[in-house]
């Protein structure tokens, strides 16, 4: 009797499960995959196993085996797609909060999961094979689609996305940004000289950064202090900014830069002036200030120069913004419409073009959407800005413009494992950072 209770009881759980699992995921003709968990659980009118076909053994044996590889393999890609991935910080834009070599977890579940848009591909490959070729196909294309999460972007919240740029690329300079390439040498030298791959969205590469504002909200930040909608924005005391430090003659000691956890290979020293260049937290200005051999500290703010900054978005000569002095900027929202002309086309021409796919053109002095004359849009998809918490070392909104909502990918919620780049394992080990939670 209490082995059939069992069976009712592991059915129930079983089928409610897998049904809640097809309606979050909109897959409603997979519902009646339940009668077979009916069968197995009650009725047991079928056999389920290998054992019907009266096949050899060692051959049950095989099949048996790779069907549990086979579904660890589905079990591990479902988690991965639904519920949580791992990633590796792989540069310092975002030190302190994250330091290169930190293993993090991103939860899905955060914003909802983003369905694959291109399923045709080699699992944990995320766009390329270790011989350079992609990874997956795009044969097979499927629409946009996220699942509904348990919240929304906040500001401050540090996020992981498709890197909005990452559409194009230079195969003989993956790290490269394919557009910065050719501001600088021209796009018909690039595509003429050079072997050029394009990524749909969610085989972009994986960018983290720290949100900073809303759709809705505007952004302005001046001697590198950023206001959102006129309130200033509190500064972390573990945010890293660009100081110049002079010393008395004598550069700063290996011993004071290790304390400070400021890698010896990341400062600049001028004998000459005895000037260094640094990347400093706030909190570790102060101890710095102390040493004795410091004569002076001050930091760095990108000057507004006469001319204007190419790697400074929106990359046109009408805004000379810099790293330090940007904006005022609106972020776009869904739903917003905003009046279009030749001198605010600079800043949304990449959403309305190619984020939102529209045929954008401009002839005669006349700026037309899909082939009608417009002097306003309406926004389709919620937009973000984000930066890194390393301000002065970080490639982030300030180059190349907004997130859009469907290259979301995550929260970063968690350090589960830590070390120190190009280090043996037990002496770059950080033990303090695993499974430090991420603020």
């Amino acid at each position: 009797m209490e082995r059939i209770a069992w069976r009712y009881y592991a059915f129930f759980l079983s089928g409610l499960f897998w049904s809640m699992l097809v309606i979050w995921i909109g897959l409603y003709f997979l519902l009646p995959l339940n009668l077979i968990l009916f069968d197995i659980f009650l009725t047991r009118k079928f056999d389920w196993t290998l054992r019907r076909y009266g096949l050899p053994r060692h051959l049950q044996s095989f099949l048996e085996w790779l069907s549990v590889v086979l579904l660890a393999l589905i079990c591990s890609f479902t988690i991965k797609v639904l519920l949580l991935e791992t990633y590796k910080i792989p540069t310092p834009s975002m030190e302190e909060t994250l330091l290169a070599g930190d293993y993090i977890f991103v939860s899905k579940l955060a914003y909802g999961p983003r369905l694959p848009e291109t399923p045709l591909a080699i699992p944990f490959y995320h766009n390329k094979l270790p011989s350079g070729k992609k990874s997956y196909s795009e044969k097979l294309k499927m629409p946009h689609k996220r699942l509904k999460g348990y919240s929304r972007v906040k500001r401050g919240d540090i996020i992981v996305f498709n890197f909005p740029e990452g559409d194009t690329m230079v195969v003989q300079y993956p790290g490269q940004n394919y557009y910065s390439l050719v501001r600088q040498y021209g796009r018909d030298y690039i595509l003429s000289e050079f072997e050029i791959i394009t990524h749909p969205v969610d085989k972009r590469e994986n960018y983290i950064k720290r949100c900073i504002a809303l759709p809705g909200d505007t952004l302005l930040i001046s001697e590198g202090k950023v206001r959102i909608n006129g309130a200033l924005r509190t500064e972390l005391p573990h945010q890293k900014f660009k100081y110049y430090v002079t010393t008395r003659g004598l550069p700063l000691p290996d011993a004071l830069l290790d304390s400070l956890n400021i890698l010896k290979s990341a400062v600049t020293y001028n004998p000459i002036n005895s000037l260094h260049v640094l990347y400093l937290a706030m909190e570790n200005v102060e101890s710095l200030r102390s040493f004795p051999q410091v004569r002076s500290i001050s930091r760095y703010t990108e000057p507004t120069l006469s001319f204007q900054n190419q790697e400074i978005y929106p990359h046109n000569n009408q805004y000379r913004w810099t790293g330090d002095n940007f904006g005022p900027l609106q972020i776009p929202g869904r739903g917003d419409t905003i009046q279009i002309n030749q001198l605010n086309l600079p800043i949304y021409q990449r959403i309305i073009d190619i984020y939102e796919q529209n045929d954008l053109k401009v002839y005669d002095g006349l700026i037309h959407i899909n082939g009608t004359p417009a002097s306003s849009y309406v926004f389709k998809m919620d937009y973000y800005f984000v930066m890194g918490d390393n301000h002065h070392n970080s490639a982030d909104s300030r180059y190349w413009g907004f997130v859009p909502e469907d290259h979301l990918l995550g929260k970063a919620v968690v350090v589960w494992f830590s070390i120190k780049p190009d280090t043996p394992f037990i002496g770059g080990l950080r033990k303090e950072r695993i499974f430090r939670s991420i603020k």
